[in-house]
């Protein structure tokens, strides 16, 4: 019983997964080292990380400007 209903508690909260090539991870954290302002810039970068990454692809450079973006739109 208790293994079903840690079944059913994943299938209604999936843990995300963000896949990254190695020059976005490092860009990242260059991001966050130096131009990061606040915590929530953090969190808005992570947000967006899941959102482009959610067909399971890798994220490159080539989605860093999306995943940055002030864009409220993006």
């Amino acid at each position: 019983m208790i293994k079903l209903i840690n079944i059913l508690k994943e299938e209604s909260n999936p843990t995300d997964i963000i896949k990254l090539d190695v020059p976005l991870f490092i860009r990242l954290l260059e991001y966050a080292k130096e131009d990061a302002k606040t915590d929530m810039d953090l969190h808005k970068v992570t947000e967006k990380c899941i959102e482009l990454g959610k067909d399971g692809k890798a994220l490159t450079m080539s989605n860093y400007s999306k995943i940055v973006s002030n864009d409220k739109t993006s």
